[in-house]
Order: structure tokens, then sequence, then C-alpha cells
């Protein structure tokens, strides 16, 4: 297959409120049968049926975007909450990524805002897609989030990690210093990647993990600072407690929502209500 045609999925099980993804990269053009062993391989279960986000059984993949959800079966229908899939349907679908040092609780933030629990032990993935489904203002939204390693080894991945996302979540712990600092580096390179789009790029938040500690090496000053100098917004967040979890990914939601309305035309007056009477 050529590397140009593939487009990066995430394959779900097909259950009624799925979370936890498999992130894969697919050529559209392959066969059914192929997908099928790449789904089962992945997921770990006997993959029979390929429903999309609205629960249409897929026979073919052309039509498949970059992003896409894919919803694996073993032989059953669609199970996927309907309301579920309608709120995806009639909302846009933010994809932010998480990203910052090893250690610092990326995949324990993410989970607690995915299914509402504290994840403490967490064996480290390369990279996983998670989504979820709220409301933020009163509005059915559907978030994709994209978990990745901290570690060193898997930076050469971060172009691939930046591309393509409406929001970023830079995370830091206040209990490890150096966390901190190296946000500097994701900082340079999502302003990189997006120089070109000027106030239109995506959303940068930076959460300070781990404020439950009964001590910490950076204080909230320190990184309101840092956050300040970057020119991002600065939330302190406890992965353990949830405090603060929400509003980093409603910050962003909301924020990305405003450029929305400021960008819409606004409706230029008649010329007869222009005209002065003499």
């Amino acid at each position: 297959m050529v590397d140009q045609a593939r487009i990066r999925v995430a394959l779900f099980k097909n259950e009624h409120h799925p979370t936890i993804s498999e992130q894969i990269l697919i050529d559209p053009r392959m066969e059914k049968e192929e997908l099928l062993n790449l789904c089962s391989e992945k997921l770990g279960i006997r993959a029979k049926k390929i429903f999309n986000e609205a629960g249409v059984l897929l026979n073919s993949f052309g039509n498949l975007s970059d992003g896409a959800h894919l919803y694996i079966s073993q032989g059953e229908n669609f199970q996927v909450a309907i309301s579920e899939s309608n709120q995806a349907k009639q909302s846009k679908k933010y994809v932010i990524a998480m990203l910052g040092a090893a250690a610092v609780g990326k995949s324990a933030v993410t989970m607690r805002y995915v299914s509402n629990k504290f994840v403490r032990d967490y064996d480290p993935t390369i990279e996983n897609y998670y989504t979820k489904t709220t409301q933020i203002e009163g509005e059915p939204t559907v978030i994709s989030i994209l978990d990745t390693a901290g570690m060193e080894d898997y930076y050469p991945l971060i172009d691939d990690w930046i591309d393509k996302k409406d929001g970023f979540v830079l995370v830091y712990s206040v209990d490890v210093p150096d966390s901190l600092n190296r946000l500097k580096y994701f900082h340079e390179k999502i302003l990189h990647r997006y120089s070109h789009q000027g106030n239109k790029g995506p959303v940068i938040v930076m959460a300070a993990n781990k404020v439950d500690l009964p001590t910490r090496n950076i204080s909230a000053e320190e990184g309101r600072k840092f956050a300040e100098n970057l020119g991002v917004r600065h939330i302190e967040v406890s992965a353990a407690t949830s405090a603060g979890i929400d509003e980093v990914f409603a910050s962003i939601v909301k924020e990305l929502r405003s450029r929305r309305i400021v960008d819409r035309p606004s409706k230029k007056e008649p010329w007869y209500k222009k005209c002065t009477l003499l």
C-alpha cells in the first residue's frame, strides 16, 4: 500500500457506550476481510462487521475521512446508544491532543474526563484515541482525545500528533520540576505547524496536574507566569479528585465556538436604511 493514501481511524468495540479505542492507519482501498483481520488483532475480538458512527454497515471504505470512528462487531447489530449517535451527526467533533513529559498524568486526566475514573497505574502506550459525547453550554458535543506518550523516544511522532487538531492540552505535574519547562518544546512545535493560521489556529490550554498532593515543587504562581509567557490559559487540575478536569476541555470548545461566532459574517443593512431623508 502507498503510505500517502493512508488515513488514521479509531477502532471501538461495538458497545452501548464505547470509550477506549485503538488507532490504526488504513488504506481506504483495502478489502473488507483485510480490515476485519486488523480489527480483530487490535481489539482482541473476532471481528465480523464494521459500522460507521451513524450505525451504517460498511463493506467498502473509500468514503472514510481521516479521523473516522469505526465500531467493530462480533456479529451482533449496532449497539452504540442512539442518542450518542444522533449527537455525533448533529454536532461538530472537536479533536484534542494531550502533550507533555512522561509520568505527568496525561492518561489519568484523559480517563478522568472520559469515564470519570481515576486510573492510578496506567500501562503507557505510544498513542490512543478516546471519545466522549457530552453537553457544553447546552449544546451536544463530541470530543475525540488523542493521548500520547511522553517518553523522548517517541518525539519523532510529534508532527503526526499535532497535525489536524482543534486543540491541545499541555500537561505538567506540580511535583516534577522539569515537566513545566519541557512544555516549551511542545508549544514551539504547535506554533511552527500552525503559524500560517494566525488567530484561527488550535486552542492551547496548560493543565497543572496533581494539585491534590500535600507538597508541590511548582507553585501556582510559577505555572501561571509560565503560561502567560506562552500566551495560553493555565488551569490547575487533579485527575485524582477531578478538580478542574471538565474546565480544561470545556474551555477549549468554548473558545473555538466563540471564534466561530466572531468569524460569522454579519448581515448588511439594506441600502435604503442608509439613506438620509431630506
